[in-house]
């Protein structure tokens, strides 16, 4: 069985105000979002076969649209993604990435990402 990428979007009276992604059902998705205060209505746009093209696609909508839900300044990391122990070392010493976990990027001046502080 192979594992779908979904892109979908978040709209709130008709105005787009989120672009996501997920590897889930979308629908399992859809109702975690709504049980977390998220009362939008959800649309899946497209579907891949690499986690690349559709983070790619996330990248380019966010850019495009400007949603007020997204804050993303960059390609982010699919955190879902298994990294190498090659991956993790060069991550270390880098002031780009929290050098606690090693997976989420950090401002400038941190050393480590809120969920590690």
């Amino acid at each position: 069985m192979t594992r779908i990428y979904t892109v979908y979007k978040g709209e709130l009276g008709g105005k787009l105000v989120y672009i996501g992604t997920t590897i889930q059902k979308p629908a399992d998705r859809f109702r975690w979002h709504k049980a977390n205060g998220k009362d939008l209505k959800f649309t899946v746009l497209k579907q891949f076969e690499s986690a690349d093209d559709m983070l790619d696609e996330e990248f380019r909508l966010i850019n495009l649209h400007k949603p007020k839900m997204n804050k993303i300044k960059h390609r982010k990391q699919n955190l879902n993604v298994k990294l190498t122990a090659a991956d993790l070392d060069r991550r270390k010493g880098s002031g780009e990435w929290c050098q606690r976990c090693l997976r989420r990027r950090v401002n400038a001046g941190y050393s480590f990402c809120l969920r590690c502080n």
